[in-house]
């Protein structure tokens, strides 16, 4: 009986001194680990699948079983920022990095972070908490498309030789000449080719000599239900087509109508297609915009050859302002429609083109494209 006696008290004091030493050594413990970001940034397309890498250094005498990590870090699969809890087991004086694979679907920059860490005692009786102020700044650019063979080249065009009679009252009519092996039919001039034996066909000005503008509604995303997503979607098409004019060697002007500073980039070589990619990675999606009828509104008559129309919204009203449009260029309105939303317009007395842009990505871009291309046929 005194035996037992001796033992319950041994044990009772065991577990008193037990729980002061656990509390103080992991205390000790927490607060000597390093914790920290292996880089202070990271830069690379969205969409992209990467690893952050993290150091953890155990530098006191008791082990981490485990050691417990809050962070906040693009999910590797919903591909969004959301909150994350790491663990790790390390020995005494021990270290290790961990590769936290992640990805992330928005462009922008973003900051990952680590909040705080917890230690435990070896019986896992005991957390304790430090308080981290860790930050990795991320900057996710937009992925670079191109749209081949839409606009041609400086020799020969794909988007201005399929003028329908829509376009023979224009301006920039130059003259007629003798039919050539592949000219289509929308450039015959019949009334021409009437009085004569011979087809003739309508010339334009040089390709060379024509100006684009891209108008990025960028008002139109707000009202949707990704609104990162549409702004996304509209900036990679706004770039894919600006890459593909300075591949048609026809020059640009980029409008984001940003109501708070210049946002209107003129994009004819490389370099100014690099600057006007920086500017889009980092356009913040609750910028200040104009709408696409203020934009739409500072159209001037032979300033362009092309207006573009990128929007995520297709009205009726969207239409009135295309065909008004028309009377100063050849008008093409991109309808970015991620939410399955057709339109429900006749198109078929309208004077401008459409292009219909169902999904994200360069598969959904290519598609568009290749239908636009065989419509114009």
């Amino acid at each position: 009986m005194a035996y037992r006696s001796n033992f319950s008290a041994v044990l009772l004091i065991a577990v008193f001194l037990y729980l002061p030493i656990a509390a103080i050594l992991t205390a000790v413990s927490i607060f000597l680990a390093k914790i920290r970001f292996t880089d202070e940034n990271y830069i690379g397309e969205k969409n992209m699948r990467f690893d952050i890498q993290v150091e953890v250094k155990n530098r006191f005498i008791i082990p981490f079983v485990p050691l417990e990590i809050l962070s906040v870090l693009p999910d590797a699969t919903k591909g969004v920022f959301e909150k994350r809890r790491i663990f790790v087991t390390l020995q005494p004086f021990g270290k290790t990095a961990l590769l936290i694979n992640c990805i992330h679907k928005y462009r922008g920059s973003y900051n990952a972070e680590i909040t705080k860490a917890y230690a435990v005692d070896p019986l896992g009786i005991i957390r304790i908490g430090r308080k981290l102020d860790l930050k990795m700044n991320m900057t996710f650019f937009p992925r670079k498309f191109t749209v081949k063979n839409l606009f041609g080249n400086a020799d020969g065009n794909a988007f201005f030789a399929h003028r329908t009679a829509k376009d023979a009252e224009r301006e920039d009519f130059s003259h007629v000449r003798d039919y050539l092996d592949g000219d289509v039919l929308q450039l015959v001039h019949w009334k021409l080719t009437a009085k004569s034996d011979d087809i003739m066909i309508k010339e334009y000005e040089s390709i060379s000599d024509r100006k684009a503008r891209i108008i990025c509604d960028f008002e139109s995303c707000k009202k949707k239900k990704d609104v990162p997503l549409n702004f996304d979607t509209v900036i990679e098409t706004a770039l894919a087509f600006s890459k593909s004019l300075i591949n048609a060697n026809i020059g640009a002007e980029v409008d984001c109508g940003d109501t708070s500073r210049d946002s209107s980039f003129y994009v004819s070589y490389s370099a100014d297609y690099e600057r006007l990619y920086d500017f889009m990675s980092i356009f913040p999606t609750d910028a200040d915009v104009c709408s696409l009828e203020q934009m739409m509104g500072e159209l001037r008559e032979r300033e362009q050859s092309i207006i573009i129309i990128i929007t995520a919204k297709f009205t009726e009203q969207t239409a009135f302002m295309a065909n008004s449009a028309a009377n100063f260029g050849t008008v093409l309105v991109v309808y970015i429609d991620l939410e399955n939303e057709p339109p429900e317009h006749d198109f078929s007395q309208d004077r401008f083109y459409i292009m219909n842009i169902q999904g994200t990505g360069s598969a959904a871009l290519k598609k568009s494209a290749e239908l636009f291309g065989e419509d114009l046929r």
